[in-house]
């Protein structure tokens, strides 16, 4: 009987192992455990998963495995289609009790604090790369024995937040399914984080996922102010989320440069329509009081990290690699954190909080500019009572210093806990106790990456309350929906009473109660009165009352006019 053709290879692929080359993502690093000891239930062993997402069997022979550049030789092994296989030293592969193990005589050994692990097919092509710190595992980082575990396989290339900490007892799950495993979705964009430039004719974009790399490297994406044309663009390897561009002409020093950005696109299609556009110029060297500390947030609640803001106040553009947060130590600068080291700048006027889990940070607080928080691995210790913050370039000038304690918080403040400490003046000494306030509750109690709430403006004398519209309709048509209050301060220290009263001098609701308002601001009224009790049509009268610690007092009276459609 002869054998039809379809079905001998069918037979040839079961007998010989036969494979179809793997594509970028069809092999995935699944599990990572960077510091298995103290140990939390698994064998003191470091290890990385990797999984089979794809509906074909994979021959890794020849494959490569590299972490932090140390590479290692994959043996021969037919990874079945939708299958695991964990990678360890050959010495540790008994203390795990399951077939679907390997080990490696050379494994590269998986530094604790960042690795960049890196899987190549035998031609160099990059399948998967995973870039992790150790601000993955979140403010309350274990001492050890904890994996990080894939969430989402169908998630390959969305980096930190597709990766979570083990919540499985043994303290990972080598082997077998990820205790974290969900159906997450990824609804973030390829924004365009920042710009450097590498030398006068090529400059380094900087995007905050993977884009897709074919229409990323179309010069017909990028336009550079000057009458400077794009040339070429290469994107970078393994990660995918830096652009290398060839310009025709070089940058100037003491210039500076706007580069926009059209349909770049993410490894699913999606594009980012708001943070396209950056200022770029040669960096120079910062001298004393061109960057300063402007903000930090070192008693945070639980779960959110410490963050430390600085500001550009000087005309220069500087490079974050020249700067390092750090502390005093017997009299010396000593814990020194770099702020970043892919040549980003840090433009005049531009503000940057430094924390390590940007994701964490904004999902607390309102970042009104994403773009302007800066990740990085650790940050100096600060003590919530009392500590010394220094900003210096790597040859140890200081740049700015900020002696701080709790003290300096608003001294009505109920608690300390989750309030930033804001500068009020760039220009008087980050270590006058006075130069700094509390941050308005009215922005949430912190203001990372933008302009503070709270600062001393020299030229503001009076205050000013403003009530808009004075008739509104609270009935979800899109029209007048709210009412918004909102106000104009002096200073900063100032708190608010805001009472409202029906037409015949009954209160219906208390907005605000000893609220810390910032130099500006505003509050939503959409006419509902205590309780959530929906009031009338009719007139109501704001009765405002704002004041500080000095014994300044103001009060106001306004009107207002809510109309409900008759039903």
């Amino acid at each position: 009987m002869r054998m039809p053709i379809v079905c001998g290879c069918i037979l040839l692929q079961a007998l010989a192992g036969f494979t179809q080359s793997a594509h970028r993502y069809d092999v995935v690093i699944h599990e990572i455990m960077p510091k298995p000891t103290p140990v939390n239930g698994l064998p003191p062993y470091e290890y990385i998963e990797l999984r089979n997402v794809s509906q074909q069997p994979v021959q890794l022979k020849n494959w490569r495995l590299a972490v932090n550049k140390r590479e290692v030789l994959l043996p021969e092994y037919l990874l079945p289609a939708d299958s695991l296989l964990l990678l360890c030293p050959s010495a540790a592969v008994d203390s795990y009790h399951t077939a679907n193990v390997k080990g490696l005589e050379r494994f590269p050994s998986i530094a604790d604090d960042t690795a960049l692990i890196v899987l190549y097919n035998p031609s160099r092509s990059v399948i998967h790369a995973v870039n992790y710190h150790q601000g993955w595992y979140g403010p309350a980082r274990p001492k050890g024995g904890i994996s990080l575990e894939m969430i989402n396989t169908a998630l390959p290339c969305s980096g930190k937040m597709n990766w979570q900490p083990s919540i499985a007892p043994a303290g990972g799950t080598p082997g077998k399914v990820n205790a974290v495993a969900a159906n997450t979705i990824d609804d973030t964009r390829p924004d365009l984080l920042f710009a450097a430039i590498t030398d006068s004719l090529h400059l380094l974009l900087q995007y905050s996922k993977t884009v897709d790399s074919a229409i990323a490297a179309d010069p017909t994406h990028y336009q550079l102010s000057g009458d400077i044309k794009i040339t070429g663009c290469e994107v970078l390897p393994p990660l995918f989320t830096s652009v290398v561009l060839r310009l025709s002409a070089p940058i100037q020093p003491e210039q500076s440069y706007l580069l926009n950005t059209a349909g770049v696109t993410g490894c699913y299609q999606e594009e980012s329509n708001i943070h396209t556009s950056v200022t770029i110029g040669v960096p120079q060297l910062p001298l004393a009081q061109d960057i300063v500390i402007n903000e930090i947030l070192f008693y945070p609640p639980p779960g959110v990290p410490e963050f430390i803001e600085i500001y550009n106040r000087s005309q220069k553009a500087v490079a974050l690699k020249q700067l390092y947060f750090g502390v005093r130590k017997d009299g010396k600068p000593a814990s020194l954190k770099p702020l970043g080291t892919a040549g980003r700048l840090l433009m005049p006027g531009q503000f940057l909080a430094i924390t390590t889990d940007a994701a964490l940070l904004c999902r607390h607080y309102l970042c009104k500019a994403p773009e302007n928080i800066q990740e990085v691995s650790s940050l100096p210790g600060m003590p919530m009572a009392a500590g010394d913050i220094l900003l210096l370039r790597a040859d140890s000038t200081i740049i700015d210093e900020l002696p701080y304690q709790d003290g300096q918080h608003f001294p009505l403040a109920s608690t300390l806990q989750g309030i930033s400490l804001e500068r009020l003046q760039y220009d008087v000494p980050a270590s006058q106790g006075d130069n700094w306030h509390s941050a308005a509750a009215t922005v949430g109690y912190a203001t990372p990456g933008t302009l503070n709430s709270q600062r001393r403006v020299e030229a503001a004398d009076s205050l000013n309350i403003v009530i808009d519209p004075a008739a509104f309709t609270p009935d979800n048509d899109g029209i007048d929906d709210v009412m918004k209050i909102s106000w104009q301060l002096p200073g900063p220290g100032y708190l608010g009473n805001i009472t409202i009263f029906d037409i015949r001098g009954r209160p219906v609701r208390l907005l605000a109660r000893n609220l810390l308002l910032g130099n500006n601001g505003y509050l939503q009224w959409n006419g509902i009165g205590e309780n959530a009790v929906v009031l009338p049509s009719g007139i109501y009268i704001f009765f405002i009352e704002i004041f500080n610690i000095k014994g300044v007092v103001k009060h106001w009276k306004r009107t207002v006019v809510m109309a409900r459609k008759l039903t």
